[in-house]
């Protein structure tokens, strides 16, 4: 039984099976906490505001709902207030300067994609691009320590020995990267899962409690969105993860906890995708920024929609392949030692994703058309 947003009812049958899942995964993962943080996406998922039907959203089989970053934000918030609230814990915005210009950034970046999610080109995308150019070039302004020095590519790094440059190209990296990460956000668990890997290491590498709870969040939302397909991030969720990984990646390289080419293999599809669909957009005259459906996320799901009788499962097993082909793969390198995070040969696991990329492209496409 449809709703009259044209989602699946959560009093239907069908809907109480995928709510009474997701609360039995969510409560084995974390507990009470795991299964109320369910609850609360279902019934933000279920609001009428914020909605998206399946003709915008390329991958979707029904309409969605947008706010899925928004639900990021509430649990994030409330867990943050909590611990300050019955811990000794003290955020680091409230100690540290620079810790509050970088959220600051963040939260900016997130508000002009909540509205984008509630009012659709309110701003024009241009002045949307404007925002982040300002936002995230007084960033860098303020803190050059983000900028980095050296990436190893012969011709490159001379280039950053020009601090004004530097600063520069930097800035339209940041604002690229967030683009890059909505751009992304069109399959479920592809995005979410990215950031479940990214905030997973972030939390082993230096045990803060900011890192815990995106980690836990992150997790509980790629559960629901794996499971009931009703949400996706919409712009406030992958601008607001885009910018903290964003933020957190190049903070960890100018720590020299992590060597540049960790952090792009970790985030390698959005960037690779990025690239390429610009690419692709020029080549046949059209805007770089416009929408389309030719991501390698959209001719896979094409593909597995044939294999599967669910729309939901073919469309989880999209996001779910991709990002653990990816960042999956960083995260079992990580873990089991295969290279230290500091290092530089994480270039080539890079240039094997880039590989898989292009091979993957080229086998689907011609298949699809």
């Amino acid at each position: 039984m449809l709703d009259n947003t044209g989602l699946l009812s959560v009093s239907s049958s069908k809907g109480q099976i995928k709510v009474a899942l997701m609360c039995l995964v969510g409560g084995l993962t974390y507990g009470l906490a795991g299964i109320g943080a369910i609850l609360l996406m279902t019934c933000i998922s279920r609001l009428s505001i914020g909605r998206d039907s399946a003709v915008s959203h390329g991958i979707s089989s029904g309409d969605s709902s947008r706010l899925g970053g928004v639900a990021i934000v509430i649990i994030f918030g409330a867990y943050i207030l909590g611990l300050m609230v019955f811990s000794p814990y003290t955020p680091g915005v409230v100690r540290l300067e620079r810790e509050l210009f970088l959220w600051l950034a963040i939260f900016i970046s997130v508000l002009l994609g909540f509205i984008e999610d509630l009012q659709p080109d309110f701003l024009s995308p241009l002045m949307r691009l404007i925002f982040k150019f300002v936002i995230w070039g007084c960033l860098l302004w303020y803190w050059p320590e983000l900028i980095p020095q050296q990436l190893g590519i012969i011709g490159f790094d001379s280039l950053l020995q020009i601090p004004l440059l530097a600063w520069i190209l930097t800035t339209v990296f940041c604002v690229g990267f967030i683009n890059a990460f909505n751009m992304a956000d069109g399959a479920n668990g592809l995005v979410p899962g990215i950031a479940v890997v990214a905030f997973s290491i972030f939390f082993i590498e230096y045990s803060r409690p900011t890192d815990g709870i995106l980690m836990f969040v992150c997790t509980i939302f790629l559960i629901f969105n794996l499971i009931s397909g009703w949400f996706f991030l919409g712009d406030a969720g992958s601008y607001g993860l885009g910018a903290i990984i964003l933020g957190y990646g190049l903070n960890g390289v100018a720590m020299e906890g992590f060597s540049i080419w960790f952090m792009m293999a970790l985030v390698a599809y959005p960037c690779l995708d990025f690239v390429v669909s610009i690419i692709r957009r020029l080549a046949i005259g059209g805007s770089p920024f416009a929408a389309d459906n030719g991501h390698l996320h959209n001719h896979l799901h094409r593909y597995l929609k044939a294999l599967f009788r669910s729309k939901v499962l073919a469309n989880s097993a999209t996001g779910l392949i991709i990002s653990g082909c990816t960042a999956g793969l960083v995260l079992a390198g990580y873990t089991n030692g295969w290279l230290a995070p500091q290092s530089h040969d994480w270039l080539w696991v890079f240039l094997l994703e880039a590989g898989l990329y292009l091979a993957a492209m080229s086998w689907l496409r011609p298949r699809l058309v």
